[in-house]
């Protein structure tokens, strides 16, 4: 297929991806609140019969409404209260930056900048951040001076705080709400990978926003939430003896999955009712297990059915929970250190998001400038200012080229068909103010419902918003307003779009960097596991959390480059194809899961330790490290290496002697297990140096 053909394909793909309508609903509660402050702003702005002042706390109400709206680790009271004051203080600076002119831009691309590597805290907080940014080009751009941009900073501070206010409403349910909802999806995803077996494979993600909420609790937040912190460390071990046991036939899979369900279901509701009634014959099913592998999964079982209990009975009662007694793995020692590493993650050269920041601040700049250039369109549009452009360029762009083309046509066609219908309404001189206040308040609702359900969708009912809000204060003629925002919606997702063909990110091509960094970090948590074999209590629970999360973290951005390949234009393909993509998942998976047998067998007594393993340590670290170099420098791999050296240490005595003469066949099943454990991962790192061969082998 020739180059160009290849591009074509890649952007017909974008673009039927741009027109996907999802089945995606905002949390029904959240969705009143905001409602209720929209209409609550719209109202108040209208009795005031002040047409500017409704517009304006409109804007504060639905682009603050539109932050509570966005999935949050923290609570709602939290969310609203930080975005509205970040807003309203990005409004105001917004004000004084006008007077700077084109000199404004230097201060946009910074902001756009930090933005940007807000994104290390996820989709949804660099989203935030952007609408942050927003904020300050709204009075920096749409101001005439100093005086009505602080009338107009004003009133949209009102209308974020109106917001604010409505979290007070009920329902208020539990005490963290989102530490619960997150726990409940990583019991979901434990259920679901009991009840598959060998055959399924549990993914990372559900671990790392678990952790990740948990994370952002502050210091003194996480006494009152040590049964939540208990029962992600008993996921742990769960997920570690679902693993052990993954190929067993005698394990009651329906059964330890119907009690993960009822767990999931227990935590996310806190109602006791739903863990008692969905346990049932499961749990009678589970009495009667017997075997090694009960002996493995049930205690974990039992432990987390009693913290689930302990949860529910004090759910809203702080109390004192004795950490020392659980499963407590080790969190950053409080939200500004969890987030300070985050941070820190991004800012290197290299890594993942970098190459998106720069992108973001330099798209940013681009697009106000286009904006300011192009003017008013010759007369056919809005006043000569860059917003809609600069805001369109910054929503656009994302990490990878198939969700920056797909926002880019999705938020174009939106922008057009929803210009069109705004005109089109308009066109009948029937419109007093009174009846565009409630058609730019449905309007806005509309969006709000919207919100999840894809860029194109959702830019209709903005778009018109937006024109009905400039009819109603009566500024500009309506065809001016409709033409101008969906044109300046193009240029700003052509731009966008431009700026990632010009700095590009192609996955194709960082799949060998991104799968030595998984090496990379799995060497390091080996090496420190094989270690613990030394003597009992040898690894650091919190050292070995960091170590954990680093190797999800590398994994879950190997696995989303590889699932981003299917937009991508051919022509930047690297060294694997689709199949040996999938066999270097499931290597993946595979090493993970030695790591999991190898954590399993670690000394609990002083009678289990193995030292000799140490030394088997020392070669996985070495192995692993050459491997990781072989593949960041797209070199050929040294493989056989660790067989080799497994076999003469094993030959040599040291680990093959494992003997102990206190037992009846000389054999000590602590260091059998150790020794199972130490061949487990040769083989799996085998597995993995044969995927990464791929046609070379």
């Amino acid at each position: 297929m020739s180059t160009g053909r290849m591009w074509w394909s890649s952007v017909a793909r974008t673009l039927v991806a741009a027109t996907r309508v999802e089945r995606r609903w905002c949390d029904p509660q959240d969705l009143t609140r905001a409602a209720v402050a929209l209409v609550a702003g719209s109202v108040i702005g209208w009795a005031v019969d002040d047409r500017m002042a409704w517009a304006m706390m409109m804007v504060g109400t639905f682009i603050c409404g539109i932050c509570t709206l966005l999935p949050a680790t923290r609570d709602r009271f939290s969310v609203s209260l930080i975005s509205g004051a970040v807003f309203s203080a990005a409004v105001f600076a917004g004000v004084y930056l006008h007077e700077l002119g084109w000199w404004f831009l230097l201060f946009l691309f910074v902001g756009s900048y930090v933005a940007g590597l807000w994104r290390a805290f996820g989709i949804v907080p660099g989203i935030r951040s952007c609408l942050m940014v927003i904020g300050a080009m709204i009075t920096a751009d749409l101001s005439p001076d100093v005086h009505q941009g602080l009338v107009m900073a004003r009133w949209i501070a009102v209308g974020a705080g109106i917001v604010v206010v409505a979290q007070f409403l009920p329902p208020y349910g539990m005490r963290h709400h989102n530490q619960r909802r997150n726990l409940a999806a990583l019991y979901g995803a434990l259920a679901g990978y009991a009840a598959a077996g060998s055959a399924g494979r549990l993914p990372s993600t559900p671990f790392t926003l678990a952790r990740t909420a948990l994370g952002v609790l502050p210091s003194f937040a996480r006494r009152p939430a040590g049964p939540l912190f208990a029962l992600y460390g008993a996921a742990e071990e769960v997920r570690r003896a679902l693993k052990a046991t993954a190929h067993s036939k005698d394990v009651p899979r329906a059964a330890v999955a119907a009690v993960l369900r009822a767990v999931a279901a227990a935590v996310r509701s806190g109602r006791a009712f739903d863990l008692d009634t969905a346990l049932g014959t499961s749990a009678q099913e589970l009495e009667r297990w017997r075997g090694p592998e009960a002996d493995l999964v049930m205690p974990r079982l039992a432990e987390v059915l009693d913290l689930t209990r302990y949860t529910l009975r004090r759910s809203d009662r702080p109390g004192e929970f004795d950490l020392g007694e659980h499963h407590l793995v080790g969190f950053p020692a409080g939200a500004a250190r969890f987030g300070r590493q985050r941070m820190a993650a991004e800012l290197r050269p290299g890594a993942p998001l970098f190459m998106n920041t720069v992108r973001l601040a330099v798209g940013a700049v681009a697009g106000e400038a286009v904006g300011r250039w192009t003017g008013d369109f010759g007369g056919h549009g809005l006043p000569s200012h860059g917003f809609w452009a600069a805001l369109t360029t910054i929503l656009v762009l994302f990490p990878d080229y198939g969700h920056t083309l797909t926002r880019g046509w999705g938020r174009s066609a939106g922008s057009v068909i929803g210009g069109v219908v705004a005109w089109a309404l308009l066109l009948p001189d029937v419109w007093n103010h009174g009846a565009l206040v409630v058609a730019a308040t449905v309007l806005a609702l509309l969006a709000f419902c919207a919100l999840l359900m894809g860029q194109w969708v959702l830019n209709i009912f903005i778009t018109a918003w937006i024109v009905f809000l400039i009819g109603g204060i009566g500024l500009f003629p309506t065809a001016e307003a409709a033409w101008g925002r969906a044109a300046d919606t193009v240029v700003g997702a052509l731009v966008g779009m431009a700026v990632f063909l010009i700095l590009p990110t192609y996955h194709h091509n960082r799949l060998p960097e991104l799968l030595a960094r998984w090496v990379e970090a799995q060497r390091d948590l080996l090496g420190a596991l094989l270690d613990g074999y030394a003597r009992a209590g040898a690894v650091d629970p919190a050292v070995l959390d960091a170590l954990r999360h680093h190797v999800r973290r590398t994994r879950e951005q190997l696995e989303a480059a590889i699932g981003s390949l299917a937009h991508e234009p051919h022509s930047h393909r690297a060294r694997w194809n689709a199949t040996e993509l999938g066999a270097i998942q499931a290597a993946v998976f595979d090493v993970g899961h030695a790591a999991a047998l190898v954590h399993g067998s670690l000394p609990r007594t002083p009678s289990d330790a193995v030292p000799e393993t140490a030394l088997f340590a020392a070669e996985v670290r070495d192995h692993l490290d050459r491997l990781a170099e072989d593949l960041a420098l797209d070199a050929p791999l040294r493989t056989g290496d660790l067989r080799k050296a497994f076999d003469r240490i094993a030959s040599g005595g040291r680990l093959a002697q494992l003997t102990d003469p206190t037992q009846p066949d000389g054999i000590s099943h602590a260091r059998s297990r150790a020794l199972t454990a130490c061949l487990r991962t040769v083989t799996s790192v085998e597995h993995l140096e044969r995927a990464a061969l791929g046609r070379a082998a």
